[in-house]
């Protein structure tokens, strides 16, 4: 605005010079001027006349000819700066657009951002007010990633974890192997709802894998008890058979050997003789169907020594079904990352030692670890070394308990510790012991000592506790520990 009133301006300057020199050219060409005529032409002289010019030229027509000449650069540069602005206007309404669209625009922002592209302000204050709005953006930009890595870091461990409760066999489990050692190299976050799919399916196909193995060991257990009860069922008939066969042929030889015994007190020689023989004739007879009788018990032996064999073998196919039952039982209760008991086995290990409290009414005393500052590791160091971390804290914990004593990972940098039996009047000491161990921990972190302290709020049960209720008493007591300046111990 100020250079289009400076064009003006010296427009009509122009006009009153060119209307001064068509009145009175003589007086012009002459060189005598009127005073603010000769005043201007002095300073026009001291700014565009070029010294070494001749004198003799005509000042008058030339202060003309050069005066229309910067007019027109001045025309023509404001005609260029007009369309620049213009251009310029455009491309920050633009750009004003394009920012409210972004999800990073907070409504303060998006306020704003509706005033500039209503405004009538000039282009700079424009400007600043639309950088004010980008760095509000950026900032929420910034934030959101920062969460979104924690929350993508805090998955892939999560999904880690789960890979390694699984106890698939086969190509689930190499396919399993392989996505867990992807997770540790830091996928591309695109790619995690890929994996979870994945991970989906191949927990599909284990379970429906898992599924025809126990349908075939039932099949064939069921076929192989069925194989038994027709072979005993076979071998009972064959038993009663030669139980009566025997009773029989026992009662016949009985009373051969009767009969016998009244012929030979009855009859003469010569008669006797004939006798015995037809007697033993018949003693022949029923020993040789003693022996088919023997014969058919020898193969029963051998049917029932083959179904004894069979027995065997599925007896030992169940043992080795039940260690895998077992082993798996066992594994849902263990945390991967640090080898204890996860929340599953602290959960059933509570209702145990609650049950035995109930019953003997033992002091029983629960503390909930809480580590310092953990996130500051994870963020600092990696979460590599927040996971090792994690593993000596466990480790230490278990070996400072006695055995009777009980750890588990409640959950993230949390673990729970189960004290029976113990002096209500003595419990600080065992857990300041934990306490003043945890923070001794020899960690290091490339070649860097890193110092880890606990906040220990701890409870005994007492009459009418419930567990919620006792896990509750224990939390608000870690959080007054936390809130007191950390790394210390609050009993409730």
């Amino acid at each position: 605005m100020e250079l289009a009133s400076v064009i003006d301006r010296l427009e009509a300057i122009l006009g009153g010079l060119q209307q001064q020199e068509q009145q009175s050219p003589a007086s012009l060409s002459g060189g005598t001027f009127s005073e603010p005529a000769g005043r201007l032409i002095s300073h026009w002289q001291k700014l565009f006349v070029v010294p070494s010019e001749p004198e003799a030229s005509p000042v008058q027509s030339r202060l003309l000819t050069e005066l229309e000449q910067q007019l027109a650069r001045l025309r023509q540069g404001h005609t260029r700066l007009s369309g620049a602005q213009q251009l310029n206007g455009n491309k920050l309404q633009q750009v004003a657009a394009q920012l409210q669209q972004s999800p990073f625009i907070p409504a303060e922002t998006q306020a704003r951002l509706a005033k500039l592209k209503h405004g009538n302000e000039g282009h700079e204050k424009k400007l600043w007010r639309l950088l004010d709005c980008y760095q509000t953006a950026l900032h929420l930009c910034t934030e959101q990633h920062s969460q979104h890595q924690e929350h993508y870091h805090e998955l892939c461990s999560r999904l880690q974890q789960l890979i390694a409760e699984f106890n698939f066999a086969g190509e689930v489990a190499i396919e399993l192997d392989k996505i867990q050692r992807q997770l540790s190299r830091q996928t591309e976050t695109a790619q995690l709802p890929g994996i979870c799919l994945r991970l989906i399916e191949l927990t599909i196909e284990g379970c429906r894998c898992e599924r025809k193995n126990s349908t075939l060991f039932l099949t064939k257990l069921h076929s192989n008890l069925g194989e038994m009860q027709h072979h005993f069922a076979i071998s009972l008939s064959e038993g009663q058979a030669l139980f009566d066969a025997r009773t029989h042929h026992g009662q016949h030889i009985a009373g051969e050997l009767r009969a016998i015994g009244e012929h030979l007190v009855s009859q003469d020689s010569e008669h006797l003789k004939e006798e015995i023989e037809l007697r033993m004739r018949g003693i022949s007879h029923i020993l040789v169907q003693h022996e088919r009788l023997q014969e058919r018990e020898q193969s029963l032996l051998k049917r029932m020594n083959e179904m004894d064999q069979q027995i065997q073998s599925l007896k030992s196919e169940t043992v080795h079904f039940r260690q895998q039952l077992r082993a798996q039982n066992e594994k849902l209760f263990i945390d991967s990352l640090t080898q204890i008991h996860n929340r599953a086995g602290m959960d059933a290990r509570l209702e145990i030692e609650y049950r035995r409290w109930l019953r003997y009414q033992a002091p029983l005393c629960i503390a909930l670890i809480d580590i310092d500052y953990f996130k500051e590791i994870n963020d600092k160091y990696g979460h590599l070394a927040g996971d090792k971390a994690l593993r000596l804290i466990a480790r230490t914990i278990q070996q400072s308990l006695r055995e009777s004593d009980f750890v588990a990972r409640f959950g993230g940098e949390e673990f729970i510790v189960l004290l029976n039996n113990i002096d209500p009047a003595h419990l600080k000491v065992p857990l300041e012991k934990l306490r003043e161990q945890i923070k001794n921990i020899p960690f290091r972190f490339k070649e860097e000592r890193v110092t880890i302290t606990a906040s220990i709020g701890a409870t005994l049960f007492r009459q009418g506790d419930s567990i919620t209720s006792a896990l509750e008493r224990t939390d608000q007591a870690l959080y007054r520990a936390k809130h007191a300046g950390r790394d210390q111990i609050v009993m409730d």
